[in-house]
Formats: structure tokens, C-alpha cells, sequence
């Protein structure tokens, strides 16, 4: 009998042991569970960022394109700055080498050889025989024009020599500041009549229109004077000096 109970106790003590344990392999598990839950919800957070990446990332790659686009637009403002100042400046430049040289041009702009600025003599000459050289020198700061032929005459003569028409140059002798042009008188001509001795030779300058200057200059000729008749004539002024003395 007394053995009965005790297996009976035993039975019971191992049942409740069998439960106890069984609930707490349920507790365990259930813990566990619970624990895997939190992981998962832990994990959610994580993965949120990614997900919200590209909705704030297209926000940022606004402002870096608004950033990029100010910094190019201001680049362009700084560009047209300096084309702009580059524009003025050579405008400035070409100004100034305009200006420069246009106030070299009227600087140096031949005017009209004149007594003012150039200098005359006169000279005979072995050949051709019965000839004289007129020589005029410029001796100003600015070149002249020596247009058509100058206008002579001897002692006080009323009429100017004539001038040999052939004789015209290819262009306006311009002479530079020193340098001279030329002219021959052919003072005798087989043909002429009217023997005169001239003492002095009357140089006037003519202007583009072969007009008159308005200013004579007064030259000696050579020795005790010099023969001439009706067959004298004059050259146009050329820049040779032989060229002067071909006619």
C-alpha cells in the first residue's frame, strides 16, 4: 500500500516537473519569438533610408544643379565682364591707334612746296648747253607738293616762261622733309628771236591749279648774266635730275 502511494507520488512529482518544464520551454520560446520580432523591426529602420534616399537625394541634386547653374551663370556674367572689358579695351586701343594715327596722318600731310618751307637755287649746267637746273629743296617738317612746273621769269619780265608740255610727270612730285625736285630751263633756241641778257631769274611756286602762290623769289644768275631769247622754256618739276634736263 505504502509502496503504491509512493509510485503514485513519484508519477505526480514527475508529471509536474514534465508541466513545469514544458512551460518553461513555452516562456523560452515565446521570449524567442519576441526577440526575433524586435530584430525585425529593428532591420525596418535600416532599410528606411535607402528608401527614402532617392526622394531627398533628387532635392540635393537640385540644389547642386541650381548650385552648378548659378556658379555657370555667374561664370558667364564674370565672362562677359572681361569680353566686354576686353571689347572696351580693344575699342579703347583701336581708339587710341586710331587717334594716333590719325594725328599722324595730319601730321605728316604734304602741303604745298612754298617759299615758306623750300628752299630755290639755280645753276647752269655744261649739258645740255644753253640750260639751267632750278632746284628746290624742302626744308620744312612736312612733306610737299611740287605741282606742275614753277612759274619763271627773267629780270622783270610781264609773261612767265613757257612750259614744255612732254615734260609732265607720271605724278605729283611729293617731297620729303631734305629732299628736292627738279627743273630745267633751256634758256636759247635756234628758233627763238629776241636776244636779252636776264640778270636775275623771278621763281614763283604754282598751286594744284597751276595758279600762282602768291610769293616770288628773287634769284642771281650765274656770272654777269645770261643769254636768252623767245625759245625759252621751262620743265615740269620732276624728282630726277637728269629727268630735268632730257628737254
Amino acid at each position: 500500500m505504502s509502496a503504491r502511494i509512493a509510485r503514485s507520488r513519484t508519477r505526480l512529482l514527475l508529471t509536474a516537473g514534465t508541466a513545469a518544464l514544458a512551460v518553461f520551454s513555452l516562456t523560452a520560446c515565446g521570449g524567442s519569438d519576441e526577440g526575433v520580432k524586435t530584430e525585425g523591426k529593428a532591420a525596418a529602420p535600416l532599410t528606411s533610408p535607402a528608401a527614402d534616399a532617392g526622394p531627398r537625394q533628387a532635392p540635393a541634386e537640385s540644389a547642386e544643379s541650381a548650385e552648378s547653374a548659378e556658379s555657370r551663370e555667374a561664370g558667364g556674367r564674370e565672362a562677359g565682364k572681361r569680353t566686354n572689358g576686353g571689347e572696351q579695351a580693344d575699342g579703347a586701343t583701336s581708339g587710341t591707334r586710331k587717334t594716333a594715327t590719325g594725328g599722324s596722318r595730319t601730321d605728316t600731310k604734304p602741303v604745298t612746296c612754298t617759299p615758306r618751307n623750300t628752299e630755290v637755287t639755280v645753276t647752269e649746267v655744261s649739258r645740255p648747253v644753253n640750260h639751267l637746273l632750278l632746284t628746290a629743296t624742302n626744308t620744312g617738317t612736312k612733306p610737299c607738293f611740287a605741282y606742275v612746273a614753277p612759274l619763271l621769269r627773267f629780270d622783270e619780265g610781264h609773261s612767265a616762261l613757257p612750259v614744255v608740255r612732254d615734260s609732265v610727270p607720271q605724278a605729283v612730285v611729293t617731297l620729303e622733309p631734305g629732299q628736292s625736285a627738279y627743273a630745267g630751263i633751256g634758256t636759247y633756241s635756234p628758233d627763238g628771236y629776241e636776244d636779252s641778257t636776264a640778270h636775275s631769274l623771278g621763281v614763283l611756286f604754282a598751286d594744284r591749279n597751276g595758279d600762282s602762290t602768291g610769293t616770288e623769289v628773287k634769284l642771281p644768275l650765274p656770272g654777269k648774266g645770261i643769254t636768252f631769247n623767245s625759245g625759252a622754256q621751262v620743265t615740269y618739276w620732276q624728282s630726277d635730275r637728269a629727268d630735268a634736263l632730257t628737254w
